[in-house]
């Protein structure tokens, strides 16, 4: 076959001093093709080694480009997940383990200049996906006067690492065992598993952050402001109760003939302190506002990090403004 135009039948055959390529790349991606090329009829001939390499060096160029055109379109097919979508992926991932250790940090600031009265390091690790053990250190806090605040107001023991064990039944984590120590309590709260379940069940706006590092996604999660007040009051309401019950069983070490007036010292105590909780509960305004960051492939969490803000109106009638902040960082997934 010495001549191009023995290549095509009539109906084929091109005209004029051009002939039209029409490819078709008919995938998911639906991409229609044409290329119109010019090539002088008397170079075409088939034993025309420079017509050859030139469409050869053609072709491979254009395969080269619609190569990347395609990973393009891929990566931007992964990048089309909505923001609750990414947090569905990384809840997803994050259920699918059945053991991973976290540790984090939690600090407690009050008043408008952001004074830190109370700090907190602790780790975690979890254990056959549905038991968890955090344990806690908790530095030393001291005013301006000398007295310490915050922590050892509780009744705790400064630089003392706590342990509290937890286990997940009935849909949310609970103390297996001292669940009326104040100490524990207060470690559960910084459960950040429990955060995320937090997150999972409430009424929340979620955005990507633009700048995240290289193959991670940052969700900026704001909960609710109404709902996160009514399950703050609620979960700090069962708090004092399980305070009450602690110093009820702690009442029965007191000699007999002294335990019906120490109890109606601390009924009184404890009913005033309530009250005045609930009171200030019921005006509050609280923020709630978290940055989760996932590895983008697995959907596995990297770093939660939190601010809890709750405005409220104390006992002297101010205006008064506690801020929580946590940071969680995951590791050794399985």
């Amino acid at each position: 076959m010495n001549d191009l135009s023995e290549m095509f039948d009539d109906s084929e055959r091109p005209s004029g001093r051009s002939f039209y390529f029409d490819m078709r790349i008919d995938s998911s991606c639906r991409v229609r093709l044409q290329l119109t090329y010019l090539f002088r009829l008397q170079s075409l001939l088939l034993g025309d080694r420079e017509a050859l390499i030139t469409m050869q060096r053609t072709y491979f160029k254009m395969g080269l480009v619609w190569c990347v055109v395609l990973t393009l379109s891929a990566c931007g097919l992964k990048d089309a997940k909505t923001p609750e979508e990414w947090f569905k992926f990384s809840w997803a991932g994050l259920a699918g383990c059945d053991s991973l250790t976290f540790r984090g940090s939690a600090a407690i600031f009050r008043g408008g200049n952001s004074k830190m009265e109370d700090a907190v390091n602790f780790t975690g690790k979890l254990k056959d996906h549905h038991q968890l053990a955090i344990q806690t250190t908790l530095p030393s806090s001291t005013g301006n006067n000398g007295e310490t605040d915050g922590v050892q107001a509780a009744g705790t023991h400064l630089n003392t690492a706590y342990k509290a064990e937890l286990q997940w039944n009935d849909g949310s984590w609970n103390l297996k065992s001292n669940k009326t120590d104040v100490n524990n309590l207060g470690i559960a709260r910084l459960n950040p598993l429990d955060q995320l379940e937090e997150i999972r069940a409430q009424k929340k706006t979620i955005n990507v952050e633009s700048g995240a590092a290289r193959g991670t996604k940052v969700l900026r999660i704001e909960l609710d402001p109404k709902e996160s007040a009514q399950r703050l009051q609620a979960k700090l309401a069962d708090e004092m109760e399980a305070v009450k019950a602690g110093w009820e069983e702690q009442l029965l070490k007191v000699k007999a003939e002294r335990r019906p007036k120490v109890k109606l010292e601390l009924e009184q105590a404890w009913s005033e302190g309530r009250d005045q909780l609930m009171t200030m509960l019921n005006q509050a305004d609280a923020r709630v506002v978290y940055h989760l960051t996932i590895n983008r492939n697995s959907g596995l969490p990297i770093r939660l990090s939190s601010e809890t803000e709750l405005t409220y109106i104390n006992a002297s009638g101010s205006h008064e403004t506690e801020v929580l902040r946590t940071d969680s960082r995951f590791e050794q997934f399985r």
